[in-house]
């Protein structure tokens, strides 16, 4: 038997193609029933030949699950810190990416608003929950675990044993990356903005920093700044490097809402990219690409990171306690205007 051309293999066409029912079906796909070897080796060998896959939401019904994930984004001080955060580019396009697998495998997805109780956490009808960067020793991933939620990360909760699945960047290489383009464009005085939080992108990033500058025999100028308020306190951190006795001839704006604060420091003091400092951001983004002149900026591919951590999810929910392995999705530097002196 052969379905028509173009037509979506069915449980019916694998139920008649091995002349079985849909019920013997159901049971020799999903490993369960009293079936003989024979009949289940049968029924698998005609699903493979007619490219059939089951419905990922009827599979999850017939398991309990209501077929929705949450989207958990970073936990901030204030609402009006939460909504900035909401805007940048970074997140909407890991919502984006979040959403697309989730679509794919017939799973709806669902941004929640900040938790933190467990009365908070059981009202959220979702079968397993993404949460985007994780601060040290998260108490949401302790809670989540607690009432048996199954949790992905982007990104890690850098104290946690054992760890999460997670899907990231690679963030010591990246600021690695950053620093030897910058050398090669002729700067000797790196400084870096670097985020005043626990997320491990910004202790990896400091790591390789720290281990870069002593490397190459570079006085470090890590400065950091609150992530709330990033333009104000990005701008003034700048303002401050720039007018010291040996000013840095590059910045470093390791987060996507310092860029604009860095920018208009510059601005303010006269000082020109990047005849006078050279810029370049830890996150790419449309500010970046934007900006006269554009920004070298790190492309993170958060739409990917979001696919593979809902992808992460969706495997750890068809094979309950399996831990698969981190999914590293590599980044690009994009060289612009703004560390190139010419």
């Amino acid at each position: 038997m052969t379905t028509k051309r173009g037509a979506k293999a069915t449980i019916r066409d694998v139920a008649a193609a091995a002349e079985v029912s849909v019920a013997a079906v159901s049971a020799a796909l999903n490993g369960k029933g009293s079936l003989k070897a024979e009949t289940r080796e049968r029924i698998q060998r005609e699903a493979e030949r007619l490219g059939y896959r089951p419905s990922r939401v009827a599979q999850a019904f017939r398991e309990g699950r209501i077929g929705a994930i949450a989207l958990v984004l970073p936990l901030m001080d204030s609402v009006d810190e939460q909504q900035r955060l909401i805007g940048l580019d970074y997140y909407m396009a890991i919502a984006a990416g979040s959403a697309s697998a989730a679509f794919a495998a017939g799973y709806s997805l669902t941004l929640t608003p900040p938790l933190s109780s467990r009365e908070q956490w059981r009202m959220v009808r979702a079968d397993g929950v993404v949460l985007c960067d994780p601060v040290a020793d998260d108490e949401r991933l302790t809670v989540l675990d607690e009432i048996g939620v199954p949790v992905v990360t982007i990104d890690r909760d850098p104290t946690r044993e054992p760890m999460p699945p997670y899907a990231a960047g690679d963030n010591y290489a990246n600021m690695r990356l950053l620093l030897d383009h910058l050398d090669d464009e002729g700067a000797r005085r790196i400084a870096l903005l670097s985020a005043d939080s626990s997320w491990a992108w910004t202790q990896d990033g400091d790591r390789a920093y720290a281990e870069w500058c002593a490397e190459h025999g570079h006085e470090p100028l890590r400065v950091p700044v609150p992530l709330g308020k990033g333009d104000n306190d990005a701008l003034e951190a700048t303002v401050e490097l720039l007018q010291r006795a040996a000013p840095p001839d590059a910045v470093i704006a390791s987060a996507e809402q310092y860029t604009a604060g860095v920018v208009n420091a510059c601005r303010k003091l006269g000082r020109r990219i990047p005849d006078d400092v050279m810029v370049a951001v830890g996150v790419d983004s449309r500010s970046a690409l934007q900006n006269d002149p554009p920004l070298t900026a790190i492309d993170l591919h958060p739409h990917q990171q979001g696919e593979a951590a809902v992808r992460l999810l969706l495997d750890r929910l068809a094979h309950d306690a399996a831990r698969p392995d981190p999914v590293i999705v590599p980044s690009t530097l994009h060289r612009r205007a703004s560390t190139h002196r010419g």
